[in-house]
């Protein structure tokens, strides 16, 4: 092999190995509700809703596979969620605080509190409206 054709194939190689480490730590976005099913009936009525919404500081809380309607309570002075397998497959089943700048401000037309979340964090927060 000549040196061009071994430098070619180096370079062919490291370019195939970053693509391919490049696919590995690309996040995957959760799907949306399974159609049918009680999730998906709360969201999908107000998708356009579920997806245009921020925290407080101006991020997107995602995508409507990322959001679930979820139980929700106050705790002293701040908004706890009810995270559950059945809504968050790869979660356990915890009650898990809200940092404040994760609640959305805008009205949440859904009737029941929104919960955006990724990778284990809470995105976003959406209060059942009038709260």
């Amino acid at each position: 092999m000549t040196k061009t054709a071994r430098l070619l194939h180096r370079a062919l190689a490291s370019a195939a190995a970053l693509a391919a480490a490049a696919w590995l730590v690309v996040p995957a976005h959760a799907a949306p509700p399974p159609v049918g099913s009680d999730d998906w009936n709360v969201m999908m009525p107000y998708k356009e809703w579920v997806t245009s919404q921020h925290d407080t500081l101006g991020r997107w809380c995602c995508d409507i596979g990322d959001g679930r309607p979820v139980e929700a309570r106050i705790a002293d002075d701040h908004w706890e969620v009810h995270v559950t397998p059945k809504h968050f497959p790869d979660e356990v089943d915890h009650w898990m605080p809200v940092p404040d700048e994760k609640i959305t401000r805008n009205a949440n037309p859904t009737g029941t509190p929104i919960l955006w979340m990724y990778q284990g964090r809470v995105q976003c927060f959406a209060p059942p409206d009038g709260v």
